[in-house]
């Protein structure tokens, strides 16, 4: 889970696993695109999730402290 450690902080941090884990979906996302994945409802329909703003995205799930 990326942590910012203060709000001038411009920086996160990242454990490695996590990083990895981010270069590896990152790589088969964009061989997805090279294979035309952006024309696919399905692909649209979680793009448009991913663009509200109202939706936070987390790795694992958040503690029941958050907020």
């Amino acid at each position: 889970m990326a942590k910012k450690l203060s709000d001038k902080t411009r920086y996160v941090t990242l454990r490695e696993h996590d990083y990895l884990e981010l270069l590896n979906d990152h790589m088969v996302l964009r061989a997805m695109k090279i294979l035309g994945i952006e024309k696919h409802p399905a692909f649209k329909a979680v793009e448009s999730i991913l663009k509200d703003g109202r939706v936070e995205v987390h790795i694992r799930p958040v503690e029941g402290r958050y907020r």
